[in-house]
């Protein structure tokens, strides 16, 4: 489960201050809805990282916390191809749920 005032803390590590609680909200209602982990951390990177519910460290807080959730779960990300996918993801504004799911798991396979 996610709890958005842990993201809260984690984002003001990054330098972020909260500007949409409501979009924050939902984001992570609709993570803590999916048991998939990787549609789960789809939505919360698609509400993080292209929502922007902060001031600054959109990518680092939504970087975190998907990390922390899936080495949870034992799955180990390409940490390059999650970085510089996390920057496509910002720069394209790709919001499409099924397309941040199918490239997660490119980036980080279940073994």
């Amino acid at each position: 489960m996610v709890d958005v005032n842990n993201l809260i803390k984690i984002n003001k590590k990054h330098g972020g201050v909260l500007i949409d609680r409501s979009n924050l909200e939902f984001a992570v209602d609709s993570a803590n809805k999916e048991k998939d982990i990787y549609k789960s951390n789809a939505y919360l990177i698609r509400g993080v990282i292209v929502n922007h519910p902060f001031l600054d460290g959109n990518k680092s807080t939504a970087s975190e916390i998907v990390l922390k959730r899936f080495k949870k779960e034992g799955i180990k990300c390409n940490r390059e191809k999650f970085s510089s996918g996390l920057i496509s993801i910002a720069k394209n504004n790709i919001g499409s749920i099924d397309k941040i799911e199918r490239r997660l798991k490119r980036w980080c396979p279940r073994k």
